[in-house]
């Protein structure tokens, strides 16, 4: 792994690199409130013999400088401020990865920015939240959010770990140092990284920009990893997948069984598994 940072517009912007630049490259996008230690350490390390990798800490998360406007949060500006940055770092097409937001994130981009994205690929986002999540109306989103933000102030870390281990079933050390890279102490409390401004604007920007609204515009193969857990979620992924087959004619979807949202952690062996096999066939294809 190689850390880096470069300046955009006066903002550090913080990535990880892994592998060898001549092999194909992916360009991974990770989750709301997370960065990407967090999110894809543990597939990247079994992605970077095949594969080049770029993983970006997003906006307002990890070490990346937050925004300042509630409007640059929104799908279609970060996916024009992405496109710049990875213009500095990489002169070739790649593979884009997103896992929740991020999937969002990634839709938007390859919407955006067609020449440049080889495949897309969805870990567990851009097909439930929120429109096909019935309870999920504005007000209530905000709300949910605005509280989970006050929610997620710990007086030490034993106390994150112990709300954190809830959201996988294969809890261990590496877990502990990706969970504390999300917060910083301040005086004698731990509180995100990502502000309550940073966080909420990015959840009004879901409802400004949906992702309904771009499956038309992908004309790429698309790969869609989506957890099974929790059950009560089943009629939302059944209506946002039948949106993507309505849209996305090379569409390939993968129920992760047994597997919650953080997908990535509680099966990286069976998810790396079946992002190579499917870059694998897209590439031969072509």
């Amino acid at each position: 792994m190689r850390n880096y940072n470069l300046t955009k517009s006066g903002c550090t912007v913080n990535y990880f690199e892994f592998g060898n630049k001549n092999n194909l490259t992916i360009i991974c996008f990770h989750g709301l409130v997370g960065n990407g230690f967090y999110s894809f350490s543990d597939i990247a390390f079994l992605l970077e013999k095949d594969f080049h990798l770029i993983i970006f800490d997003s906006p307002g998360h990890g070490k990346t400088s937050s925004f300042d406007k509630e409007s640059d949060y929104l799908f279609s500006a970060l996916a024009r401020w992405y496109r710049q940055v990875i213009q500095q770092i990489l002169p070739k097409p790649f593979y884009i990865m997103g896992h929740s937001w991020g999937a969002d994130l990634a839709l938007h981009f390859t919407k955006h920015n067609p020449s440049d994205v080889l495949g897309t690929i969805l870990l567990d986002g851009g097909f439930t939240f929120p429109q096909n999540q019935l309870e999920m109306e504005f007000d209530y989103a905000i709300a949910r959010w605005n509280d989970y933000m006050d929610r997620s102030v710990f007086t030490d870390l034993e106390s994150i770990f112990e709300e954190y281990n809830t959201y996988t079933k294969k809890w261990d050390e590496n877990k502990e140092r990706y969970v504390a890279s999300l917060f910083k102490k301040k005086d004698v409390r731990f509180e995100l990284v990502a502000s309550k401004f940073t966080v909420l604007s990015i959840i009004k920007a879901f409802f400004e920009e949906p992702f309904v609204e771009v499956y038309p515009f992908i004309k790429v193969p698309l790969l869609l990893i989506h957890a099974t857990n929790p059950e009560n979620l089943d009629d939302a992924r059944a209506i946002g997948i039948s949106r993507l087959k309505d849209h996305i004619d090379d569409l390939t979807v993968i129920p992760m069984e047994g597997a919650g949202h953080m997908l990535q952690w509680d099966e990286p062996n069976r998810t790396t598994n079946e992002v190579k096999k499917w870059i694998k066939e897209k590439s031969e294809n072509k």
